[in-house]
């Protein structure tokens, strides 16, 4: 009856630290364009657009304390250039009914560089022109309303990209890749898109300039659009024109299918 008690108990204390968190936040002074650098071990990043001349960093830690054997937050300021690195401590041992997670919020002006690594945690930007690279070890990663060169991969995880793009670099060890390039894209380099286990979906503007070579493992290859092909057309491998050709559009798939379709 005792050990009964003592493990009621032991749940009753386990669930009712689900609703602690604790939070950092600082506010920079930067110009129209500054550079954002955010480096954590275990904690999803969102960055979105902010203030003209303001960066505004928050980190809200559920389930976890602040400082000391906490989360540590280290923080950088070098003129137009803000560096952020959150460190998350390991837990061990069952937390039954916990809600447990860091997360990195950041708001920017919009013309920011960034700059965005993660051991595990997704990571997502909304908003924002400018260049970009971002690395996941294990996570998600989604940008939106984006206009600018992008270059981001994942392990483990999928992609969502929206935007008006001029450098791509798309690369997940396991995840689907959903790639939407608006009208007034142009490459101004090869761009490639690959991910090791899963389907790509595309879509591009009428009008869109490239040489097109798209390859799957294992599925097929679907266009939606008019392309000039290089020789006899194969169900798991393409190369051709679009709209008369430009840079290298390299769109592979270990294993699924390939759809490139119109915006």
């Amino acid at each position: 009856m005792r050990k009964t008690f003592l493990i009621v108990l032991l749940c009753l204390s386990v669930l009712g630290v689900s609703a602690f968190a604790e939070e950092w936040s600082k506010t920079y002074q930067v110009g129209d364009k500054p550079t954002l650098r955010v480096d954590t071990n275990d904690a999803s990043v969102e960055i979105t657009r902010g203030a003209s001349r303001t960066v505004s960093a928050r980190v809200i830690a559920e389930g976890y304390s602040m400082g000391g054997s906490g989360v540590r937050v280290t923080e950088r300021q070098d003129a137009d250039k803000v560096e952020l690195q959150v460190h998350v401590p390991s837990r061990w041992g069952i937390h039954i009914g916990m809600h447990e997670g860091v997360r990195i919020q950041v708001q920017v002006p919009s013309e920011a560089a960034l700059d965005l690594h993660s051991g595990d945690g997704h990571i997502a930007v909304d908003g924002i022109s400018g260049q970009a690279r971002i690395d996941t070890g294990d996570g998600h990663i989604q940008v939106r309303n984006f206009n600018g060169g992008l270059h981001a991969h994942t392990g483990d995880g999928h992609m969502t990209i929206d935007g008006v793009l001029t450098d791509v670099d798309l690369r997940t060890g396991d995840g689907h890749i959903d790639l939407t390039v608006r009208p007034g894209s142009k490459m101004s380099n090869g761009w490639l898109i690959h991910t090791s286990d899963g389907g790509v979906e595309v879509r591009l503007p009428q009008d869109f300039v490239a040489e097109l070579y798209a390859h799957t493992g294992d599925g097929h290859i679907q266009l939606d659009m008019p392309v000039t092909v290089n020789g006899s057309i194969e169900r798991a491998r393409i190369r051709g024109k679009l709209n008369g050709g430009g840079p290298l559009l390299e769109i592979t798939t270990g294993d699924g299918s390939i759809h490139i379709g119109k915006f």
